[in-house]
């Protein structure tokens, strides 16, 4: 399903895929490495409860890597075939990737899927738009397709 099949309607204030569920996620980490000024390295735990579903999004230009730690995970970025990450696989996305199709693919009904996200994103992101500025729905910004 491309975003643009996708059918994202708001719920409860929030945007979703056919009304639903929506991701969790909890702040592990916000590091400032010297190495890199300007930038921070952030760490979520990010949980999909059964059936959940993301919308289209990017992420502020952030370089993010995803380790699947539980339950399994359907994504697709850009125009690249949709594909499951399953318990110990990661996969990237790069500055600018649009994530299209990001859901729940556990077999079993009511099992929850998790990973955690490292993002390297431009402090400036933080600052301005706090921890939700991570990630920016393609609804919320009226374009079909990218939203960067």
């Amino acid at each position: 399903m491309a975003a643009a099949q996708q059918h994202v309607m708001k719920k409860d204030g929030q945007w979703t895929v056919d009304g639903r569920p929506r991701e969790t996620f909890k702040l592990l980490s916000h590091q400032h490495p010297p190495n890199i000024p300007g930038k921070s390295i952030i760490t979520l735990l990010v949980t999909l409860p059964p059936n959940a579903a993301t919308p289209s999004h990017t992420h502020s230009g952030a370089a993010v890597t995803a380790l699947m730690v539980r339950g399994a995970s359907l994504n697709q970025m850009n125009d690249d075939e949709s594909r499951i990450y399953r318990e110990g696989e990661s996969f990237y996305e790069a500055p600018g990737c649009h994530h299209v199709r990001s859901e729940n693919a556990c077999e079993s009904p009511g099992e929850e899927a998790s990973f955690y996200a490292v993002f390297i994103v431009d402090d400036e992101v933080i600052e301005k738009k706090g921890y939700q500025g991570l990630v920016v729905m393609d609804a919320d910004v009226g374009v079909e397709g990218k939203a960067d």
